[in-house]
């Protein structure tokens, strides 16, 4: 059977559709960046719970479930504290010194694992730097 071009066209549209359906699983665990607002700074957060080196520091606040980051070096690079297993990552572009934070809602009583890194935000590829051990709280 010769294929006439409206049914080379419907093949082509079956096949494209089949392609996108299979994508789409993989766009929406695409890992999530939030810009943080800029803050004086966490208070009592990072009392304990928190994680840090020379270049960036991550704190986690339970009550109303916040990450807080802080760019602790002048290089030019962003800092962000991202939450472990969920991929979301709260970006701090404001400085030198500077604190942002982010709300993410988690289950209560839920372990949350949180690291810190700072990244160039430039080009590609684009690596991880500075990066802090994981630790973990409780939601």
């Amino acid at each position: 059977m010769r294929k006439t071009p409206r049914r080379r066209n419907l093949a082509r549209a079956v096949v494209l559709a089949i392609l996108m359906a299979g994508a789409a699983p993989a766009a929406a665990s695409a890992e999530e960046i939030v810009v943080g607002e800029k803050v004086r700074g966490p208070g009592t957060a990072c009392q304990g719970n928190n994680t840090s080196n020379d270049h960036v520091k991550v704190c986690f606040q339970p009550d109303g479930e916040w990450i807080y980051v802080r760019d602790q070096d002048a290089d030019g690079r962003s800092a962000y504290g991202q939450v472990f297993g969920r991929d979301r990552h709260c970006r701090n572009p404001h400085g030198n010194g500077t604190w942002a934070r982010c709300n993410y809602s988690f289950r209560e009583g839920s372990g949350v694992t949180f690291r810190g890194y700072t990244k160039d935000n430039g080009g590609w590829p684009n690596p991880k730097r500075d990066e802090t051990p994981y630790t973990t709280d409780l939601a």
